[in-house]
């Protein structure tokens, strides 16, 4: 799978502008019930519908992260302050046309929670994460190449293509920027 990484992408005062920013105690977040698909659901894959297996015990448990959207289908959904904060970001990863742009909060837990595979859409665009923070949480492309979190670290990758996301058990939480794109 053909992937980059960028470390120490933004320069240093644009990054703890980003992370002091959505670290606060005032940046909201929003509870999203699932990370990845529901157990039942069936996608359709090289014109067969196959069923995803099903969710762990530890998967059914921390099926869930707080999210902040961003951006999506056509409309700002932050503030223009959280907006100039994101923009190096943009320009970095080279976005042409946005399709979202959304903050991950991963809670910490005991042990190391692998989400389920997904694709973010199921035709061809491309993927950036940010990591905001060092943490022992992973990203798992679907060749199993597992890119750690380490705060601004850029991940640019095919996000059509299946990949997972982890919790974190040696951080509070795990903090990451997702955005798709052309």
């Amino acid at each position: 799978m053909k992937y980059e990484i960028i470390d120490n992408a933004l320069d240093v005062e644009s990054f703890d502008e980003l992370q002091s920013w959505i670290s606060s105690n005032t940046f909201p977040w929003f509870h999203y019930g699932q990370v990845a698909y529901d157990e039942d659901e069936v996608i359709s894959s090289n014109s067969q519908n196959t069923r995803k297996t099903p969710l762990t015990k530890l998967q059914k448990e921390y099926n869930f992260a707080l999210v902040h959207m961003l951006y999506n289908d056509g409309e700002f959904w932050c503030t223009s302050e959280t907006w100039d904060v994101i923009s190096p970001l943009l320009r970095l990863a080279k976005v042409e046309k946005l399709i979202r742009a959304k903050v991950n909060y991963y809670p910490k837990t005991s042990e190391i929670v692998h989400h389920k595979d997904h694709t973010d859409w199921r035709f061809e665009h491309k993927g950036a994460l940010f990591y905001l923070n060092d943490c022992d949480g992973l990203t798992v492309l679907e060749d199993g190449t597992e890119v750690e979190s380490v705060a601004n670290r850029l991940l640019l990758f095919d996000s059509s293509k299946p990949h997972h996301s982890t919790t974190t058990t040696n951080a509070d939480r795990r903090l990451n920027i997702n955005l798709n794109y052309f």
